[in-house]
């Protein structure tokens, strides 16, 4: 008898002791860089993450637990973060308005190569918000940068690093947490330690990517006074700003590559185009480079630009179906086009002002005219310029909109491709067939997006409702969830509902769904899942 209620219990320990249970698959360290600061003021939550489990990382999410502090910049985690390797990462929290003594409650939710979820991850600090905060009383930091750097280009980083103390600090590290695509591309020597009362000066010197970026760059600091470590961190704003229309051909070889291309070729649209509509459509990219730089005026980046330009098309014509040119030079005077017609003229106004694009459509193996749109290439990728739909935004938001879902179906039920025109000669079609850069990794491409706009704490529901669905009623979730018409629509309707009414939900109108002809816009079936219909 006594045996009986041993032996269980035995195994549970031994299982429970190796590790099977509830082994994490990181060792996270929390820190903050001050805890008395002024109202309003900022706040540098630091968080070590080493994988030490037995797949990588992908993904890590700060949820505070008072509302009062807010996030101001999150940082960017790896790709993946390999077992055995750790990442310093910084967010930046603006301190509440009102003074008080605050408990600032930290929680961090790990994903890994597995779509798992992973809490447990807790950080507690008591910060103190008051007027009469003052600077750290023993290691200062301050950092010289000009305010502005133009795409590409190098700037001095100097670093002034102030012992306030009368006792020697040892500097163990200096490591920065830079815009995406920014780089370090050469440093000082960091001494190893400053005397006190002393300061040192470390100069290092970034190379901004060809991009437009504008936020906080970090430098974080590590030293120890008498073998006691400590840190520090200074965040400052940076604006990188990338007009490609003021740079050089060599620059902008430079910075687009083979892509280059996409803003000189003579043809937008290829010669089945031209035999259906009776037209070609190269055009004088010197001509219509004025009037575009006008229309553009203040963009500091080819997003911006696209913007300005739809913006501008939208106040001057009219838009119907009936295509009458493939011609810019005579769709620009006209004031009713088609949306083709539209996207032609876009593709040429870019690529008068050296940004590359290009005309995307689908194709059926006979016509390569169907839902034309503009792709436009940047350092981070392509965008989309969809003037049917209004959209504006990455080939990544256009797959997390409502109008993409049609598009998948078509191409993976009904044999439609994805092309890109390229034309050179204009004999027929000459298209370059680009499915695989919108199907590849969707999934993954879906729920970053997607959790992207959900708040920190509904995305562990989210995974528990992924993990419950097989692989064809995950995508049609994520259509429905990328279809909600707000941010506020998504996070109201997936913190009402209960997980378990989610994941039926979504199976019922997966097997109701999924062998009739979806409509263009997805927001429909989104309404039939929130309930409004």
């Amino acid at each position: 008898m006594v045996m009986r209620r041993l032996i269980p219990l035995l195994l549970v320990l031994i299982v429970v002791v190796s590790g099977c249970l509830f082994k994490p698959p990181a060792e996270v360290k929390f820190s903050i860089d001050k805890t008395l600061v002024r109202p309003g003021g900022t706040i540098h939550v630091m968080i070590l993450v080493n994988n030490t489990g037995k797949v990588g990382l992908t993904g890590a999410t700060l949820v505070l637990g008072d509302d009062s502090f807010q996030i101001l910049q999150e940082p960017k985690f790896p790709e993946i973060l390999p077992v055995g390797d750790a990442v310093q990462l910084v967010w930046i929290l603006r301190a509440p308005i009102k003074p008080g003594v605050y408990n600032l409650k930290l929680s961090l939710e790990l994903t890994d190569e597995l779509k798992r979820s992973w809490t447990g991850f807790y950080g507690q600090f008591r910060v103190t918000v008051s007027s009469e905060a003052g600077p750290s009383d023993e290691v200062e930091m301050n950092v010289e940068v000009p305010e502005v750097i133009e795409g590409g280009e190098a700037a001095n980083l100097t670093v002034i690093i102030k012992n306030k103390l009368d006792v020697p600090i040892e500097l163990r590290d200096l490591s920065f947490n830079l815009f995406n695509g920014m780089k370090v591309v050469s440093a000082g020597a960091l001494p190893a330690s400053i005397d006190g009362n002393d300061e040192v000066r470390v100069r290092y010197t970034v190379r901004a990517p060809y991009a437009y970026r504008e936020g906080y760059i970090s430098a974080i600091l590590k030293y120890a006074i008498s073998g006691a470590e400590g840190s520090t961190v200074k965040s400052f704003p940076l604006k990188v700003v990338w007009e490609p229309w003021n740079q050089s051909t060599e620059v902008l070889k430079k910075a687009y590559g083979l892509k280059y291309h996409w803003v000189t070729d003579e043809y937008i649209v290829d010669g089945y185009w031209m035999e259906r509509y009776n037209s070609t459509s190269n055009f004088n990219r010197t001509e219509f480079r004025n009037m575009t730089l006008r229309i553009i005026r203040s963009a500091k980046s080819e997003p911006q630009a696209a913007e300005a330009i739809y913006s501008w098309m939208m106040r001057t014509y009219s838009l119907g179906d009936t295509t009458s040119t493939l011609e810019p030079d005579k769709i620009l005077p006209q004031d009713r086009i088609s949306y083709a017609e539209a996207q032609i003229l876009i593709t040429a106004m870019l690529r008068s002002i050296d940004v590359p694009a290009r005309i995307v459509t689908l194709y059926n193996g006979t016509d390569c005219t169907m839902r034309p749109m503009t792709e436009f290439y940047t350092a981070d990728g392509w965008y989309i310029v969809d003037v049917k739909h209004g959209f504006v935004g990455s080939v990544d938001d256009y797959l997390a909109s409502p109008y993409f879902p049609k598009v998948y179906q078509l191409v993976t039920r009904d044999g439609f491709r994805i092309v890109a025109q390229a034309p050179a000669t204009l004999q027929g079609h000459e298209h370059v067939d680009v499915t695989g850069d919108f199907l590849a990794n969707l999934e993954d491409r879906l729920l970053k997006k997607v959790t992207e706009r959900l708040r920190p704490e509904l995305r562990s529901k989210l995974m528990l409702v992924m993990n419950n669905l097989d692989e064809n009623e995950r995508l049609y979730a994520l259509f429905l969830f990328a279809s909600a018409p707000s941010e506020e629509d998504l996070n109201r309707v997936l913190s009402e509902y209960s997980t378990g009414k989610i994941e039926q939900d979504v199976k019922t109108m997966y097997e109701f769904y999924k062998n009739m002809t979806w409509r263009d816009d997805f927001t429909r079936y989104w309404k039939i899942f929130a309930g409004e219909v």
